[in-house]
């Protein structure tokens, strides 16, 4: 049982839209809620991979998780052009009652990292560290700084920013602690928890 958001913008940006979407799950109505989390979305890119996700979850029977990094995980064009979110749920078994499996609500962004589009570590939120400005990341300009790993390490690079409205200089900067490195050979392909929280807001510029 699943449904698809097919909308963009506030839907799966906005916390309380987030928060209600993940309701759906919670109170078991939907196994799952899927969403894009980006500004727009192109038809043209995003319904290959949209279609693939269908076809894992339910011709293939895959972990909800496992199918969308499936699809979308494995279309750079597709996740290049928005992030995705999803709200599932998992059977878990708990350590201390093996005999019982608990329903396990999860909700994640999946993204694409990429300095020159202005989504560092899939972060397109990022605003300006200056309170007087505070621009968003399209305002910015963003490059790796020092040396610039690859490969399964490629999220150790860390990087330098330069906001074009006010001229704030940041540099050093190493991915937040809680930018997840997706599995397999899916560089530059992260996911995070969502919605974030107050002080993973604030890690990236975000007050408000």
């Amino acid at each position: 049982r699943g449904i698809i958001v097919s909308s963009c913008g506030s839907a799966g940006r906005v916390p309380e839209s987030v928060a209600r979407l993940k309701r759906l799950v919670e109170m078991n109505i939907f196994d799952f809620v899927f969403t894009f989390a980006g500004v727009y979305t192109v038809d043209s890119l995003v319904v290959p991979a949209l279609s693939r996700f269908v076809e894992n979850v339910y011709v293939y029977d895959m972990g909800m998780w496992d199918a969308l990094q499936g699809s979308f995980g494995e279309d750079r064009r597709a996740l290049n052009s928005t992030p995705v979110m999803l709200s599932f749920a998992e059977y878990v078994t708990s350590p201390n009652r093996p005999n019982t499996r608990d329903r396990v609500v999860s909700t994640r962004v999946l993204a694409y990292a990429n300095f020159k589009d202005a989504r560092p570590w899939g972060l397109d939120m990022y605003q300006c560290f200056n309170s007087d400005c505070r621009a968003s990341a399209h305002n910015m300009i963003f490059h790796a700084d020092g040396k610039q790993f690859y490969g399964r390490k490629w999220l150790e690079t860390r990087m330098k920013t330069k906001c074009l409205a006010c001229g704030h200089l940041r540099r050093n900067i190493p991915a937040p602690a809680w930018v997840n490195q997706c599995e397999g050979d899916n560089h530059a392909r992260v996911w995070f928890s969502w919605p974030l929280t107050i002080s993973q807001r604030m890690e990236i510029g975000i007050t408000q």
